[in-house]
């Protein structure tokens, strides 16, 4: 099943008198998702709306030194639907993982710092660990200092202006290497600000792994990966298996001119059939 999703972003900055710090944070009435099933089994959707009102919490989010609201992508692989490798079960408890290390607590949140094993859980006796996407030069999308989609040109003081981004990733296989796919990030600029803008490598906005290769599609490179001791990547798809699941996530982010850092729960956006050749 994959998912289309639709974020609602309405901006609450709490003050404190002078000398204390100045917090953000958006309670859960203050954005929504949504997922819709999407046919396309090559593709996940996203749909990405802000909601700004004018006064002191857009004059915030407004100033030129807030990074955000960031979109980032995250990946891990499973194994074959109904079977006993089906990770679909585990996808709460990584969510949940997500949120115990990188949100903490309003106050606490803390930017990803680089996109190879971002943390991991235990399903049975096998680790599964959670992955940023990167492009091309291994450069490395974190939070913050780069991000695969950030917002740029904030509105003007226009109170209940609303900007809506959408988005897809789309599985798309390589000529070169042979058995090689990227994640193809394709969007829809709003016809109202703010837009947002893709660090991803271009032409197509191509998405990697977090090393900065291109996922690979062939059941020997798999299964080298699997017998790698210092890879975990394909830790829970099973032993030489012929098909596997990518489980695509999204999160957002926001820092800025206040004292904490912002992200979004972790949201699943669904997972893409791979088979192995």
């Amino acid at each position: 099943m994959k998912m289309k999703l639709t974020f609602l972003l309405l901006a609450s900055v709490f003050f404190v008198s002078c000398g204390m710090p100045t917090i953000f944070n958006l309670s859960t009435s203050e954005y929504s998702l949504q997922s819709i099933d999407n046919s396309d089994t090559d593709k996940v959707e996203g749909n990405l709306a802000m909601q700004l009102n004018a006064g002191p919490n857009f004059d915030l989010l407004e100033d030129s030194s807030v990074e955000g609201p960031s979109l980032m992508f995250f990946y891990t692989f499973g194994g074959e639907l109904a079977t006993s490798y089906d990770l679909t079960s585990s996808i709460g408890t990584i969510q949940s993982e997500f949120k115990r290390t990188f949100i903490k607590n309003t106050y606490e949140g803390i930017p990803v710092s680089n996109p190879n094993e971002l943390l991991s859980i235990t399903k049975n006796t096998d680790k599964i660990f959670l992955y940023g996407v990167n492009n091309s030069a291994g450069t490395n999308f974190n939070a913050s200092g780069q991000y695969v989609l950030y917002s740029q040109n904030l509105p003007s003081k226009t109170a209940n202006l609303a900007a809506l981004d959408s988005f897809s990733l789309t599985k798309t296989d390589l000529v070169t290497p042979a058995n090689t796919y990227t994640l193809d990030l394709s969007r829809t600029k709003a016809s109202t600000s703010p837009a947002f803008i893709s660090n991803a490598t271009a032409p197509l906005n191509k998405l990697y792994a977090f090393d900065g290769q291109p996922f690979t599609s062939s059941r020997s490179a798999v299964q080298n990966k699997i017998d790698d001791p210092n890879n975990h990547e394909y830790n829970y798809v099973g032993d030489n298996p012929s098909n596997i699941q990518i489980h695509l996530f999204a999160a957002f982010f926001i820092a800025g001119p206040f004292s904490n850092y912002f992200w979004s729960d972790l949201l699943y956006l669904g997972a893409i059939p791979i088979t192995l050749q």
